[in-house]
């Protein structure tokens, strides 16, 4: 299995120690996947200005 590491800034650290102490996720990396995973799609749509498929 190929990994690929995310560098998360230090100002952003506290809320994704917020979001995993009120969801029981375990790691940074489980975050980042359930958060790609789930709303990876919805990001870009929300970035492109529109809601088209």
């Amino acid at each position: 299995m190929n990994q690929t590491r995310v560098v998360l800034d230090e100002k952003h650290i506290p809320k994704a120690k917020e979001i995993i102490e009120q969801t029981g996720i375990n790691t940074y990396s489980q975050l980042f996947t359930i958060l790609l995973v789930n709303y990876g799609d919805t990001l870009v749509r929300s970035l492109k200005g529109g809601s088209e498929n």
